[in-house]
């Protein structure tokens, strides 16, 4: 005896289409192989396309002082956790003979990176700091501030933390709206992060 038919639901006929596309756009986490750097070693610009002056990435969402953003990198197994601690302006430092460059200022981020991933990290990324004019400003090398020491790092083993000072030099009249860390050899979307002061 022929069974009768049953009815296609139409949620059902699209459940394999959904279950594909979610896994296509699904990335595998993964990070950065980054060189060693000697110590001190801080986020630097290091003259690659999108320096000082580039377009921030549409859509990005801001996180804001206090919040920690999960940054991976291009290779498999690495991840950092980042987070802005406390934002100053204008950072002032210890020794006052060592001072921003006429019609400059500092201004200080504290920032703590935690290795979560499963693959050690040599070196930092990159830091800008964003004015409401549209330009960025990369981070500079000063001593200890006010608010306290620089970050300093040979490397960053899994579970390991590195925590300090990142300090920017900007125009006397510039105004920062935000802060960006950027991964080194970042894949779209997983290797930055914003945050908002």
């Amino acid at each position: 005896m022929r069974q009768p038919a049953l009815p296609v639901l139409p949620g059902l006929a699209l459940l394999p289409l959904l279950l594909l596309g979610a896994t296509a756009c699904q990335s595998a986490p993964g990070g950065a192989a980054l060189a060693p750097a000697a110590a001190p070693a801080v986020p630097v610009d290091d003259g690659a396309p999108g320096g000082e002056g580039g377009p921030v990435g549409p859509g990005a969402k801001d996180a804001h002082v206090g919040d920690a953003v999960r940054v991976h990198g291009s290779q498999v197994g690495r991840h950092l956790e980042v987070l802005l601690g406390a934002y100053v302006d204008p950072a002032v430092s210890t020794d006052k003979n060592y001072a921003p460059a006429a019609g400059k200022r500092w201004v200080a981020a504290s920032m703590s990176f935690v290795n979560v991933g499963g693959a050690s990290y040599g070196a930092l990324g990159r830091m800008w700091a964003h004015d409401s004019a549209g330009q960025r400003h990369p981070v500079v090398p000063t001593g200890e501030l006010t608010t306290g020491k620089p970050i300093v790092f040979d490397s960053l083993a899994v579970g390991e933390r590195a925590e300090g000072w990142v300090v920017f030099e900007i125009p006397e009249n510039a105004r920062i709206e935000r802060l960006e860390y950027q991964d080194t050899n970042i894949r779209a979307n997983t290797g930055e992060g914003f945050w908002a002061v």
